[in-house]
């Protein structure tokens, strides 16, 4: 494996997380315990164009960063933990329990800072 190939699956995970959202976002919604209405809907509308997008980015950017891309991967393993830290917060208020997908989540995005730390080490 190499840092490339990080991006990648990175990517490839954006896109499975957008393609859950549209395809069946009251399943995802309530497998993290929250409740799928109007308003939701057509936010998700909005985060799955964001989401598509910025997966479209992350597989680009080793095309584009070249011999740079280790800078690069040294940002994605803060980037892979924002989520973290933002779903970890949202549980400790009280806004979201901590179900099995909020546990499943969290595993996916450290493992990711995990790879883009070794990958961009070497």
């Amino acid at each position: 494996m190499n840092l490339k190939l990080v991006f990648r699956i990175f990517a490839g995970f954006l896109v499975l997380f957008t393609l859950g959202g549209l395809v069946s976002p009251e399943a995802m919604m309530d497998s993290f315990g929250m409740e799928y209405n109007e308003a939701v809907r057509i936010m998700f509308t909005f985060t799955a164009m964001v989401q598509a997008m910025f997966a479209f980015v992350v597989w680009k950017l080793p095309d584009w960063a070249g011999e740079n891309l280790t800078h690069v991967g040294s940002i994605f393993v803060f980037m892979a933990l924002i989520p973290v830290v933002l779903n970890v917060y949202h549980v400790f208020a009280g806004n979201l329990p901590a179900t099995g997908a909020f546990y499943g989540e969290q595993a996916v995005w450290l493992i990711f800072s995990g790879l883009f730390y070794t990958y961009s080490k070497k």
